[in-house]
């Protein structure tokens, strides 16, 4: 009987062999990086647009995404791919040089030692794979920069990746590196030659990476035509975005708001939407608002911008501090002022927004006494947003 038992037992291991030797290969492994799942509604909706990109282009090819959080990403991502699957591999290894924040060459030294050996036990598996890739893909936005300056090793990572094998396609596309300077800037500049494609979002960009100026990554979604990224059915035209990471909270940020708002023609007992593009932090100013407007003020939370989408409510007026709600509102056809802090990083930003034309007002709220503006919006920037769209479609599918 146990012979019986051990036959059948080797009959049903050769069985689930044959079968498995019967799998469709994947046409390609591409590797994505990004910022995704904390959430961030810039980032998540930049890799939701890459990866719809690649379920329309390459349904069959296995998708692994690199980001920060894979559990949150999980979660928003688990209808966009047939063949999608969640890490935190690269971003791990950064975490691990934390000791080494100030000594950026020394941080250097070990990821290059890890990607080249291995050596981190827990890491290993997730490097093994990195290799396997046909494409390791960093996808835009604002994360590499002297803010967060560990993450320069990306790049260092990935140069020592194509170092190890030429075959493997390293991309970069709508990534925005400024300000970055001292030995960062050295050693990202050193792992630039290794890209076999590389974008960038502005100006002071284009100059740190050695490329002509592109545009940012979340023109690609504005290009999808399967999906509408807007949502046209809210019962407000009044939306204000006011972060606290980065600038910090500003009460005097509120003050500016309301008045602005007014100046803009906003009745004072319209209902005004306060927008969580980060959660919960971005509702730090509700309860300020409520105690300066007449009219309601309700938030509208990152769920409701995921699962409905962006606002397209004719006549919109928005105030923002955040970049992408700036590229999107205006895309959009509003009215708009972009809120600057004298913070370098945001002014880059929505600087190369301004030189596209959205034609939105700026409100310095650096000013000692910062002077409210009227929501202003460039009439053909629509148009033109749509023509930036389709330049970065045709990027896209240059590299998928």
């Amino acid at each position: 009987m146990t012979l019986l038992f051990l036959e059948d037992m080797f009959k049903f291991k050769d069985m689930k062999w044959f079968n498995a030797g019967l799998k469709k290969a994947p046409t390609k492994r591409r590797y994505l990086v990004s910022t995704a799942g904390q959430p961030n509604w810039g980032d998540e909706f930049i890799t939701r647009a890459w990866i719809r990109w690649l379920a329309k282009s390459e349904p069959d090819s296995d998708i692994w995404l690199d980001c920060p959080n894979p559990s949150h990403a999980s979660l928003l991502f688990r209808n966009e791919h047939p063949h999608l699957h969640v890490v935190n591999t690269l971003w791990q290894l950064i975490w691990n040089t934390s000791d080494l924040l100030n000594d950026s060459e020394a941080a250097a030294k070990k990821i290059r030692g890890w990607i080249r050996n291995g050596g981190t036990p827990r890491e290993d598996f997730g490097i093994d794979l990195l290799r396997e890739m046909d494409t390791v893909h960093l996808l835009g936005g604002g994360y590499i920069n002297q803010l967060w300056k560990a993450n320069a090793l990306l790049l260092v990572a990935l140069a020592q990746l194509k170092e190890l094998d030429p075959q493997i396609l390293i991309y970069g596309t709508g990534l925005g590196l400024a300000p970055l300077e001292g030995v960062d800037l050295v050693l990202a500049r050193m792992s630039f030659p290794a890209f076999d494609h590389l974008s960038v979002r502005d100006d002071k960009s284009a100059d740190i990476a050695g490329v002509d100026c592109g545009f940012d990554d979340a023109f690609l979604e504005v290009a999808n035509t399967k999906f509408d990224w807007l949502e046209r059915d809210l019962s407000a035209r009044a939306f204000v975005c006011l972060q606290q990471d980065v600038v910090g909270r500003n009460t005097q940020a509120v003050d500016a708001a309301v008045s602005s708002l007014l100046l803009s023609g906003v009745k004072k007992k319209e209902p005004v939407f306060l927008v969580e593009a980060i959660p919960p932090e971005d509702s730090w100013s509700l309860d300020l608002f409520k105690e300066q407007w007449d009219g309601d003020v309700w938030l509208l939370p990152f769920s409701h911008l995921w699962n409905r989408g962006f606002p397209g409510i004719d006549n919109a007026v928005w105030i923002s501090s955040r970049f992408h709600v700036h590229l999107l509102g205006a895309c959009a056809g509003a009215r708009g002022i972009a809120m600057g802090f004298g913070n370098e990083y945001y002014d880059i930003k929505h600087g190369s927004l301004m030189k596209l034309g959205t034609g939105w007002s700026s409100l310095d709220m650096s000013a000692e006494s910062p002077v409210p503006v009227s929501a202003m919006v460039n009439a053909d920037f629509q148009a033109e947003a749509l023509r930036i769209a389709r330049k970065k479609k045709n990027e896209a599918a240059r590299l998928y």
